[in-house]
């Protein structure tokens, strides 16, 4: 895919192209019918609408109609599939439908791509015209930020007066441009106001929805909200609304025969989830057989199931469900009322629950060295702490304190985790008398860890574990989860530095990840060695050779004492490997854990909230990271 913007043409220009095109290709625009606009196929380009008024139904009929043959059989076994696309031009399409088009594109293309609108797909060049400025007082296509779409089409076209800029995003659209568009310098004057113009209106309008990435939790902490319920009242479960969108893609197949019995299709037509009949199953049960359950799906695929697939919202806020629906139903309410409540709960916890800690009982205690010690606590409630690796804990000791713990075990780990303490202060030597039976207080998680987001770049990487120290502890939470899958990185290492054999963490757990073998190697280094070490001595930096690593396909993570991190990575940008490709988690001094105290804030930035686990890239010119 290229972008190019150094195209521009009259109007005029445009239309005597799609003249000229109209030779080799079938052109679909917006045109009016029986005093209606809609989108249909025009054998005279001055019958094109070039004034937008919203569509019944959207450009997706062109590629996934409403009916189409999938096969054809007779009845002697002979079956033949049925894939015969045109060559089209679909113009005039505007950017909120093009997104729609890019999310069908990503559901036809996944696993086994659909070869009836993949065929009809390539077959065809899109040209949109972008909007200036929203359509229709149904429209909320600024809420889910559907206006500025990057791909989906192949020209867009931006109205500059006379004249169209073209935005080129397909080598198909450069030759279309170029095969009919008389082009001429673009006047980058009039489109960075056009963009300007643009962008402003639709702030005016009220911009995205403030919490739009975070709705798939959302709705899942308001699965049984009364708004479902009120709803469903009002709903005839007509399925109007999903005949109408421009992204509902489900569908029933059925066969029909010839007159003759001897021939017969089979074909494919739109369905709808609002349909009582569509999760019918044999026997004649039906899994979603009330109204609400059916509702509630409907707006879960726009906003949550198939949001967190496409990794954006489902729903392009066309408003074409809201001006179909009889009962006046609109996503719009729905999402904005379950984002209400969300944030009443979220500052309801925030006021009462802040700095109120919860009951812990220790279940394990065990002495690694002469300073330090394993603990494994259990949630008295039964909670599971529920963190990501790399997160920490406040933990407190009534009478005594709050300290901050990173947490050692990895996620999953029931209503128990695990933590290493050493003895530094008041808080942590008082615990170092505690044992099993007695009772802690923990605040948390708190902190970004190795997120989701962190561990998916991570895979079919070699891993570069650089630990230090107790360094080990806070990064094992991430060793012990990438150990579970090692067939989803190209290596693992696993380097490990210690002052004297005595202060290793993990011993045993160590010889168990040394004994592993394929792509998982461990090398372990002391400054200082006795009669019985017999692996490296000397300091950690001496093993990142051995580690035998490729910089281009590598990312490093790195924890340990203050000292080690510029010597780690200095070596490792002398092997190559970019900042970009470092982890650090950093260790500050944190009191209340949530960004209030102070203690632990870097320039403009608190560790507790945007750490303790950063990209070194991104705090390398802070002169007070490391």
């Amino acid at each position: 895919m290229t972008t190019v913007l150094n195209k521009q043409s009259t109007k005029d220009g445009v239309f005597d192209g799609l003249e000229r095109a109209l030779g080799d290709y079938k052109i679909a625009a917006l045109t009016k019918k029986e005093g209606k606009v809609l989108f249909d196929y025009v054998k005279n380009v001055r019958d094109i609408e070039q004034e937008y008024t919203p569509t019944v139904l959207s450009p997706k009929k062109f590629f996934f109609p409403q009916e189409e043959v999938i096969l054809e059989y007779t009845f002697d076994g002979k079956v033949t599939a049925k894939t015969n696309p045109e060559k089209i031009v679909l113009f005039g399409v505007r950017p909120c439908d093009i997104t729609g088009m890019k999310i069908l594109d990503e559901a036809f293309s996944e696993s086994h791509g659909d070869p009836n609108y993949l065929s009809k797909r390539e077959n065809s060049v899109i040209i949109g015209i972008d909007c200036k400025s929203v359509c229709d007082e149904d429209a909320f296509c600024y809420r889910v930020n559907s206006q500025n779409p990057e791909s989906g089409f192949d020209i867009m076209l931006h109205d500059i007066g006379n004249d169209y800029s073209m935005t080129i995003v397909s080598d198909k659209g450069k030759d279309f441009a170029e095969s009919y568009f008389d082009s001429s310098l673009l006047d980058y004057a009039a489109l960075a106001k056009f963009n300007i113009d643009k962008k402003e209106a639709f702030a005016k309008a009220g911009g995205p929805w403030e919490d739009l990435d975070n709705l798939p939790e959302i709705f899942e902490e308001n699965t049984n909200h009364k708004i479902w319920e009120t709803e469903a009242e009002r709903c005839l479960s007509c399925g109007s609304c999903i005949m109408v969108c421009p992204t509902c893609y489900c569908f029933d197949v059925v066969d029909e025969l010839a007159l003759s019995m001897k021939v017969g299709d089979r074909l494919r037509r739109w369905d709808a989830c609002m349909l009582r009949s569509f999760a019918e199953v044999a026997g004649g049960e039906n899994f979603r057989e009330e109204v609400e359950n059916r509702v509630k799906h409907r707006i879960n695929r726009k906003f949550n199931f198939l949001m967190k697939k496409h990794n954006q919202s489902v729903c392009i806020g066309c408003g074409r469900c809201v001006r179909a629906c009889l009962a006046d139903i609109s996503p719009v309410t729905i999402v904005e009322e379950l984002t209400k409540t969300s944030r009443a709960l979220k500052l309801e916890e925030r006021n009462d629950n802040l700095y109120l800690p919860e009951k812990v009982t220790i279940t394990k205690v065990e002495e690694f060295t002469e300073n330090e010690k394993f603990f494994e606590v259990e949630f008295d409630n039964g909670r599971s702490l529920g963190h990501d690796p790399g997160q920490f804990v406040q933990l407190s000791i009534l009478g005594i304190g709050e300290a901050a713990i990173s947490v050692s075990s990895p996620p999953s780990f029931g209503n128990r985790f695990e933590m290493v303490v050493r003895t530094v202060g008041d808080v942590t030597s008082k615990l170092h008398t505690l044992g099993t039976g007695d009772h802690l207080f923990i605040r948390g998680p708190f902190g970004h860890g190795f997120d989701e987001k962190i561990q998916k770049e991570m895979e079919g990487k070699h891993i570069l574990y650089i630990a230090g120290g107790i360094g080990y502890v806070p990064l094992r939470s991430l060793i012990n989860l990438t150990l579970k899958h090692p067939e989803k990185y190209k290596k693992i290492s696993i380097l490990y530095g210690c002052r004297t054999p005595e202060d290793q963490m993990y011993k045993e757990e160590l010889q168990y990840i040394s004994s592993l073998g394929g792509n998982i190697e461990l090398l372990e280094t002391v400054d200082v060695g006795n009669n019985k070490w017999l692996k490296n001595t000397g300091v950690i930096t001496d093993l990142i050779p051995m580690a035998k690593f490729d910089h281009l396909n590598t990312v490093a993570i790195i924890c340990g004492p203050p000292v080690m991190y510029k010597f780690v990575i200095q070596t490792l940008k002398r092997h190559k490997l970019t900042t970009d490709n470092m982890y650090v988690s950093l260790e500050r001094r944190m009191k209340c854990g949530v960004g209030k105290c102070g203690h632990c804030q870097i320039d403009d930035i608190y560790v507790c909230q945007s750490g303790p686990v950063y990209r070194f890239s991104d705090i390398e010119d802070k002169e007070e990271a490391l």
